[in-house]
């Protein structure tokens, strides 16, 4: 059994998977192995009665297919095709094949699965030193022209 991380046991409602029988059930699966709950639907009627249930809150679809499902309802939708990349190969051949960057998939699915207040947590942790060492920069720069200006001023009343 594959151990969860927070992101995923965080995840309440499965993700919708709408592609042809055979590919939807190869994805289902790379997701159920990976920890998430999902569910494939293979027809529009299926996709339709599916988005309606308001039990998914993120689709994973075709290029083609992805404005459909956000007219059915304004969910998150990935678009699988952008994680098939040419592979290259040895022989000298006209065909080229297609691989799946299953890893890519899979984070671009984790990002979309943690909760909004982490992922800007996160961000605001990372952020965090910069911020600080740009509002101490700000500070000295203040100081030092407010210094300026004294010494400037002082240097006026001894003439």
């Amino acid at each position: 059994m594959p151990v969860m991380s927070s992101a995923q046991s965080n995840q309440q409602k499965p993700i919708l998977v709408f592609l042809g029988k055979d590919a939807a059930c190869d994805i289902v699966s790379k997701l159920n192995e990976d920890g998430y709950a999902a569910a494939a639907v293979s027809s529009v009627p299926e996709l339709f009665d599916a988005l309606r249930s308001d039990r998914y809150f993120l689709a994973v679809t075709m290029r083609s297919d992805i404005d459909m499902v956000r007219n059915i309802k304004p969910i998150p939708v990935i678009n699988l095709e952008v994680f098939f990349h040419t592979a290259q190969s040895t022989a000298k051949s006209i065909h080229s094949s297609k691989e799946f960057d299953s890893d890519a998939f899979l984070r671009r699915v984790a990002a979309l699965t943690t909760p909004r207040t982490g992922r800007i947590d996160a961000v605001q942790k990372a952020s965090a030193p910069i911020a600080g060492a740009v509002k101490a920069s700000r500070w000295r720069a203040a100081t030092s022209l407010l210094l300026s200006r004294r010494s400037t001023s002082s240097a006026e009343r001894a003439e």
